[in-house]
């Protein structure tokens, strides 16, 4: 059910970001740490741009597993039941295992961002700018575009070109 006073206070109180910081906060296991990697990106925000954590997208996607992640997320999404933390039962969190990060397409702040990935023990980090080998060449022409001076400054000499930085936890 949806508390509508709940929701109009939220939204009015928080962006986006600070929603999907929320979740991130919330989620724990194998090796993530979500309060960790919060604080991490909070001391750092000269890195990011934007983040989003959710299940891994995949382009080609030939096997629907993007839209498989989707479903886990609206199951478990619907099945959520806020329980005591002394409770046996326990719902499903939030079903993220993949952190992407918008970032400026500059070196030091890529290098960085990978490091934190090491401190963070993710299973997997990669950048993605739109020239990716493994993406056909439309896809590759649309995400350079997309990501070519999408970073917006105060005029258009300020534009920067963007990166996606991908972590993944198994």
């Amino acid at each position: 059910m949806l508390d509508l006073t709940k929701i109009q206070s939220i939204a009015q109180s928080y962006s986006p970001q600070e929603l999907f910081a929320a979740l991130v906060w919330q989620r724990q296991f194998n090796q993530f740490n979500g309060e960790q990697v919060i604080t991490d990106l909070a001391l750092r925000t000269h890195l990011w741009a934007s983040f989003l954590f959710t299940k891994p997208i995949f382009a080609p996607d030939e096997h629907g597993l993007s839209f498989g992640g989707l479903i886990d997320t609206l199951l478990a999404m619907a099945n959520y039941r806020p329980m005591p933390e002394t409770s046996i039962i326990h719902f499903v969190a939030y079903p993220a295992d993949t952190l992407y990060i918008l970032s400026e397409n500059q070196d030091t702040k890529v290098s960085e961002l990978f490091d934190l990935g090491k401190k963070w023990r993710a299973d997997s980090v990669e950048v993605t700018d739109g020239t990716n080998e493994e993406y056909g060449l439309r896809l590759k022409r649309q995400l350079r575009t997309r990501l070519e001076g999408a970073l917006w400054g105060n005029d258009f000499q300020d534009d920067r070109d963007a990166v996606i930085v991908c972590y993944w936890w198994d």
